[in-house]
């Protein structure tokens, strides 16, 4: 597929090609180590791909790399833009304040830790991006309540800043974040990796459900129930150094 695909396919959110990944070690002789060779990768709306493969085979790299904070090394990769006449943007091209917008508008991300602002409340911090998107701060309040509370997190805490929660707790802030704007690409970096069974099980619902109702679906996970629950689809990357092919099946293997 090419990237006028985004004209022909409707479904399509996200189309990364031929992705390569390499880090120089400036402090150790400029070292390069290769995280990603040649990974390509479409994502529709309403699919939950869940990237998959042994520690070092460039997952959370990859994710990184569709979220702009990494730039590929080489490769492109697209994002969906219906504002745009080509019905998408080049991430790995787009200056930064393009990279912002996109992720106002478009790509939500959770990562396995909570980057929180200091002194700014659960609430108000899991209340943000959709402020930022104009809503209403009631409103956004409101919505962010619901959602706390359906992560289990005690209404005790939604008055206080989360850097001295659990680290279950703040990862429950954070998914709350993440999910709240109903972003139409979601990058999920291991959400559940500090979560007991029973919460584990709340954020798989709301993955599966924020992908039936349209969400592309990007994840890590390494809890094997939680991965079938919400994948429709499973990804696998081998070993760094390797080269990827995207196959019919959607495994990556190694040329």
């Amino acid at each position: 597929m090419t990237m006028n695909s985004f004209v022909t396919n409707d479904a399509l959110m996200l189309q990364a090609r031929g992705i390569e990944k390499t880090f120089t070690l400036h402090q150790q002789g400029g070292a390069r180590i290769a995280a990603l060779s040649g990974v390509s990768l479409d994502v529709e709306r309403g699919e939950c791909v869940v990237l998959a493969g042994a520690s070092g085979a460039g997952k959370s790299t990859f994710l990184r790399c569709m979220y702009g904070n990494y730039l590929a090394t080489r490769g492109t990769i697209a994002i969906r833009d219906d504002s745009k006449p080509q019905r998408h943007v080049m991430l790995t091209e787009a200056a930064p304040h393009e990279i912002i917008r996109l992720r106002n508008t478009t790509m939500g991300y959770v990562s396995q830790f909570l980057r929180a602002i200091p002194r700014v409340s659960s609430l108000d911090l899991v209340a943000e991006p959709l402020v930022s998107r104009g809503v209403d701060e009631d409103e956004a309040r409101e919505r962010a309540s619901r959602l706390l509370e359906r992560l289990n997190v005690p209404r005790r805490l939604w008055t206080l800043a989360p850097a001295t929660f659990s680290g279950g707790e703040q990862q429950r802030v954070n998914i709350a974040r993440g999910l709240i704007a109903a972003h139409p690409l979601l990058l999920l970096d291991e959400p559940t990796a500090s979560l007991d069974a029973g919460n584990r099980d709340v954020v798989a619902d709301l993955i599966v459900e924020a992908r039936e109702k349209g969400a592309a679906i990007v994840g890590i996970f390494h809890d094997e129930d939680t991965r079938e629950r919400v994948a429709t689809r499973i990804v696998r990357l081998a070993s760094a150094n390797a080269a990827y092919v995207q196959t019919d099946s959607g495994v990556l293997q190694t040329c």
